[in-house]
């Protein structure tokens, strides 16, 4: 058969190749599956011994994502970058046709030592999407003939842009699938947290309770409650250090450590010193909680009140005027073992409003990253409330304004009280 017959021949099926290539792109959506499929149809319609895709990895250097050998299995090879033909043509967006592999200064002969493989000839390709290195593209030693020519060249750099095009198809379907799994995740996660906080807050004659919860994140480490005793009540309220499912879980231990703990009789002070022996020992390393732990007479309007590290809470007055309520001070539960804690009682009129919060309040930035400050919340309230909700609203549509357009960058709770 004439030589030009042979050569016309070859053509076609490079280019049947090409739009076999660009069928399994559009009709394969796993990457491992269509990577092998990409390099089988390039050894067949190349007509070579073997082919093989590298990968830029993280550090700049190329990875074997997978191959294909007539002679010897795939094994994992890392090709720095400048080293050998594939670490050439990454480090200069160019194609190589190399006739004599062992001839060509540039060969990284440590890949045939390593697969057994003996190259001849190497076709290669840079894998580049906008400007962006994806990886290699190779195919080795030509069946029936010494070497590779420059028509088979023009028709493997086509094939390596498809190719290209594939990989980071791929990779946004699955960065895609991979978002889509984790919003499941949180979302789970989110319901999950939530059905460790109150659905709803007690309500009864003389006494009003409101709460804001708010996650930085999907999910976060504050937390709090309130719990009928009967004709007390108990409250907490406490934040995780850290953010996201870390937090979540340990928030979520603590609650339930806490509501073994707590009976109608037991003081704030008894029982927090109870919850930090219980967490102390079980916290993951760094992580620590503080919190403020109250009871409620409301028919005596005494509040008890004990904290571990929490921001201190706030009195706001039938009169409007704001007072900070200072606590006996010390480390974070889950900290130091066998502590003495000490609470506080105070006497509540009508209309006063106890305000706990998280730091997410006093700590809320704003775009010049000035923080809200206590000085800032005693500001929204100077002025008389009705009810806890109406203290609930100003708050966290105070906080709202002063960060504006800014993004949270911690969790905020807030427990508002007070008897009626």
């Amino acid at each position: 058969m004439p030589a030009d017959i042979v050569r016309l021949q070859h053509q076609l099926e490079l280019y049947k190749g090409l739009v076999e290539v660009s069928s399994l792109i559009n009709g394969i959506m796993e990457s491992g599956e269509l990577l092998a499929a990409v390099l089988d149809v390039a050894r067949r319609v190349m007509n070579a011994e073997a082919a093989s895709l590298f990968l830029a990895n993280a550090d700049g250097n190329l990875e074997l994502a997978v191959a294909t050998n007539a002679e010897s299995p795939s094994q994992r090879i890392v090709v720095p970058r400048g080293r050998g033909i594939a670490g050439w043509v990454l480090e200069n967006s160019r194609s190589l046709l190399v006739p004599d592999a062992y001839a060509d200064p540039r060969f990284y002969r440590e890949a045939d030592k390593q697969t057994g493989f003996r190259t001849r000839s190497v076709l290669c390709v840079p894998l580049l999407r906008n400007s962006r290195e994806v990886g290699v593209l190779q195919v080795l030693n030509p069946i029936g003939r010494d070497a590779f020519d420059t028509s088979d060249l023009a028709v493997f750099e086509a094939y390596g842009n498809l190719v290209a095009t594939a990989i980071e198809k791929l990779r946004a379907i699955e960065r895609q699938q991979e978002q889509k799994r984790l919003q499941q995740e949180f979302a789970f996660a989110r319901d999950i947290q939530n059905s460790f906080l109150p659905q709803d807050l007690p309500h009864q004659p003389g006494l009003s309770f409101a709460a804001h919860y708010r996650p930085a994140r999907h999910v976060g480490g504050d937390f709090y409650d309130v719990m009928d005793m009967g004709e007390r009540y108990f409250f907490v309220i406490g934040d995780v250090s850290g953010k996201g499912m870390p937090a979540a879980l340990l928030m979520a231990q603590a609650l339930s450590t806490l509501r073994l703990i707590l009976e109608p009789t037991i003081s704030p002070a008894i029982a927090l010193s109870r919850w930090n022996d219980m967490l102390c020992g079980t916290t993951i390393r760094g992580m620590f909680i503080t919190a403020m732990l109250g009871r409620i007479d409301p028919k005596q309007r005494e509040l008890e009140i004990a904290s571990c590290g929490h921001s201190e809470p706030l009195l706001v007055r039938h009169s409007g005027q704001v007072e900070s309520i200072p606590l006996p001070g010390g480390p974070p539960l889950g900290v130091v073992p066998d502590r003495t804690m000490r609470s506080r009682v105070i006497s509540l009129e009508a209309n006063d409003w106890v305000v706990t919060y998280t730091d997410g309040l006093s700590e809320s930035f704003n775009a010049s990253r000035q923080p809200l400050l206590e000085s800032g919340i005693s500001g929204m309230l100077s002025r008389p409330f009705a009810n806890a909700q109406q203290v609930v609203d100003v708050l966290v549509q105070g906080e709202l304004q002063h960060r504006g357009e800014t993004d949270p960058h911690d969790d905020l709770t807030l427990l508002v009280f007070g008897c009626q």
